[in-house]
């Protein structure tokens, strides 16, 4: 917006984009009709024609009423050419504008999938570094256990003189 702000505070207002051109930007949710529809229908008709008229269908009178306005534009077009070009000028930025934002949400949309992906990949390796690190900490837990069952096994396989019993099965 303020590229935008700045191009009007000194007067350069660009080309404006072809009427029925179509721009490269496109909304970022692709099944957003209305504001597609409606970016195509200020595309198509930005420029004001300051020559045309309104066409009348009157019978008998449609000739007359098509020639008194044309008429009344060539008398008053030195008077009127300057706000219809203005109108022009507008719209075109209207439309150039629109575009940009446009294109800068679709970009944004991207920049925002692309952060979430970072993100899980993030999360997800995070989680598979804890999952280690439980993995670890139970098997030297599992270790701690065989050791202190084998140390409280022992007492009771040696003899009251230290020496380890052996049982046999008498066969």
């Amino acid at each position: 917006m303020a590229a935008v702000e700045r191009a009007l505070e000194i007067g350069d207002t660009g080309t404006p984009p072809a009427p029925g051109a179509g721009s490269p930007a496109t909304p970022a949710n692709s099944t957003d009709a209305y504001l597609h529809d409606n970016l195509a229908i200020a595309r198509a008709t930005w420029s004001v024609d300051p020559h045309r008229i309104v066409q009348s269908r009157r019978p008998g009178l449609a000739a007359a009423i098509n020639a008194f306005q044309r008429l009344v534009r060539r008398a008053t077009w030195w008077y009127t050419l300057p706000q219809w070009l203005q109108i022009s000028e507008f719209h075109g930025a209207v439309v150039r504008a629109l575009d940009a934002l446009t294109e800068k949400e679709r970009r944004l949309d991207m920049r925002i999938r692309d952060i979430e992906q970072m993100r899980l990949q993030a999360h997800l390796f995070a989680l598979q570094q804890q999952i280690a690190v439980l993995r670890a900490e139970r098997a030297e837990l599992e270790r701690r256990i065989a050791t202190l069952e084998a140390q409280m096994i022992a007492p009771h396989l040696a003899g009251p003189d230290g020496e380890h019993r052996v049982s046999r099965v008498d066969s």
